[in-house]
């Protein structure tokens, strides 16, 4: 499945747009992943560097992508943002900002569809629950969006 969630192209624009450079961290090994990003890419996915847990010490939720996207991205600052648990436990373990992304993500377990024909009562019971257990992860912020991402970033550096 390579089909990016609703929303992820643009704001990654928007985020390179604004100087970020964007790292990924998978559960994949490489081989996997080298048949998965040139298809993602295609479909206007591409990051600037994906990090595999087989060809480092572990796999989420140890911290090792994470510092293996800094050295390889040069940078000395990361924001982890992922839609499941694991992901949230990477960043914390990683001392890093820590961001859960709940429509699209695997902790919702819907599809596009199921989510827009759900009643909404359901669905805003659905979402609090997501929000609830990424923040008892250790998520530093939750959003519902992945679109929110760009002003949460432009907070987050402002110091608020």
């Amino acid at each position: 499945y390579t089909d990016p969630i609703p929303g992820v192209i643009p704001t990654l624009e928007k985020l390179r747009a604004a100087g970020i450079k964007i790292g990924s961290t998978t559960g994949y090994t490489r081989e996997m992943m080298d048949v998965v990003l040139p298809a993602a890419q295609a479909k206007g996915y591409h990051v600037d560097y994906c990090a595999t847990p087989n060809l480092l010490p572990a796999g989420r939720p140890a911290p090792y992508m994470i510092f293996e996207n800094l050295t390889k991205l040069a940078v000395d600052a990361v924001i982890k943002v992922g839609d499941t648990i694991a992901d949230i436990l990477e960043g914390v373990n990683a001392k890093v900002y820590s961001v859960g992304v709940i429509l699209g993500s695997n902790e919702m377990a819907l599809t596009e569809a199921e989510t827009k024909s759900m009643p909404a009562s359901e669905l805003e019971a659905r979402i609090a629950d997501v929000k609830e257990r990424m923040l008892a992860a250790g998520a530093s912020y939750v959003i519902r969006s992945i679109e929110e991402l760009p002003a949460l970033i432009e907070t987050i550096n402002a110091g608020n």
